[in-house]
């Protein structure tokens, strides 16, 4: 190399050459040294001076790339920037890991451990891969693919397609849609519902922004499967038999299309297709903007735990006990704090099939005792109970919560024994 071609030849080792045979390279800039002038170049920054594109799209915010051409390209990047545009390029730069197989390798074609990605669109759909690359990509490192994650994307499709068939059917009630604004003043599943969406928003937003993609991912996944679709549509549906109450219904539509949005930029195919399907919209979730996120209301929120915890709880003692789901029970609730039982009496009535909710300050007899958290729960029923099992079941829990303090104090003991004393 040299200035010139006496110089690049006198730098030459050997006499094998002539001066006559060194050529100059056509292509003056190599692949890095090229590419480390794209931020301004793509806009011709250098060669246009004040052009406004240039001004408009530069700087931009991020750049996402692989962590292997950190000094090859992306600290190039920021010296030209700086050089010729007089400001850094972007202000944060996004690493993603490298994609490998189970055994740890980096997937390649000449090892042919590289799945064919149309293959596998075909196979699970374009919104099951990108969520199954997505939620199993933690932010910077490498992920092992496993096609089991694509499973779970295609299931979580079926899960959010069978809610958008569920709602239809409340729009489709043979017996019809009432307006209900002076028979249901407290709907406190829709209470629950907007203070869930408004936490998870706000955790979102702070993962999004900390660039924790697979856990804003796996937030709004549970939001969706477990609180929307496995709780809130339960206690929405209507009665069997029974019309559908417009405004739960409404208030559901509503819901969905904002969970919709917040899963657009991981799924976007299904969920631009549902969020058409709900209602006709004005609008596209690709170009619909985001709204600020409400405030949450965390005593609606630990009330929503309770109904949650207590449901199951009944749930789990009827099996227990043989207890059919069919047949009414009287729930008797002995709680230290009455009122956020209240507004949850309603649906707790029908979803564990009780013709009657009551508070006590006594033990009830002859009842399924459950104990939920502090509070206590009786459950009365017509089958006849074999308190001779119940009393072998709680005899079993309380030696296993015995043995397992147990450990736990002596695990302690043997942290504070061995412990390192602190030097000063």
């Amino acid at each position: 190399m040299g200035r010139t071609k006496e110089e690049a030849f006198s730098n030459l080792s050997g006499n094998q050459w002539t001066i006559n045979d060194l050529r100059q390279d056509n292509d003056v800039l190599d692949t890095w040294f090229s590419s480390w002038l794209w931020p301004s170049q793509v806009f011709k920054g250098i060669t246009e001076p004040g052009n406004e594109e240039l001004k408009y799209y530069y700087p931009t915010s991020v750049l996402v790339t692989g962590q292997d051409i950190i000094f090859f390209w992306v600290a190039r990047m920021v010296m030209a920037g700086l050089e010729y545009e007089k400001e850094i390029p972007f202000k944060d730069v996004y690493f993603t890991g490298m994609v490998r197989d189970k055994l740890g390798r980096k997937m390649s074609k000449s090892l042919g451990n590289s799945p064919d990605l149309l293959e596998l669109i075909d196979k699970y759909g374009a919104d099951a891969v990108r969520f199954g690359i997505m939620i199993a990509a933690p932010a910077g490192n490498d992920l092992l693919f496993d096609e089991a994650s694509l499973e779970q994307g295609r299931n979580f499709n079926n899960k959010i397609w069978n809610a958008l068939k569920l709602v239809k059917m409340w729009e489709e009630n043979p017996n019809g849609i009432v307006n209900d604004e002076a028979t249901v003043p407290n709907d406190f599943a829709s209470l629950w519902m907007r203070n869930r969406i408004n936490e998870a928003r706000l955790e979102v937003e702070r993962l999004l922004k900390e660039f924790k993609l697979s856990e804003a991912l796996k937030t709004i996944y549970s939001l969706i499967w477990d609180d929307f679709c496995s709780w809130y549509l339960e206690w929405q549906k209507p009665e069997f038999g029974g019309a559908t109450i417009n405004s739960k219904l409404q208030a559901t539509i509503g819901f969905f299309e904002e969970l919709l949005q917040l899963l657009h930029p991981y799924m976007p195919f299904i969920t631009e297709e549902i969020y058409h399907q709900l209602k006709e919209q004005n609008d596209d979730l690709s170009v619909k903007q985001f709204e600020e996120a409400g405030t949450v209301d965390e005593k609606i929120i630990a009330q929503g735990e309770i109904l949650k915890n207590v449901i199951s709880a009944v749930r789990d003692a009827r099996v227990k006990n043989n207890v059919k789901n069919k047949e009414a029970i009287r729930l008797h609730i002995q709680a230290e704090v009455r009122a956020d039982y209240e507004p949850l009496f309603s649906i707790l009535e029908r979803q564990v099939n009780a013709e009657g909710i009551a508070f006590t300050d006594a033990t009830v007899e002859k009842c399924i005792n459950v104990l939920v958290q502090k509070d206590k729960l009786y459950i009365e029923t017509q089958t006849e109970l074999d308190t001779t099992a119940q009393k072998e079941q709680l005899e079993k829990d309380i030696a296993y919560l015995e043995g397992f303090l147990i450990s736990v104090e002596k695990s302690w003991a043997t942290s504070v024994l061995y412990r390192t004393p602190s030097r000063k």
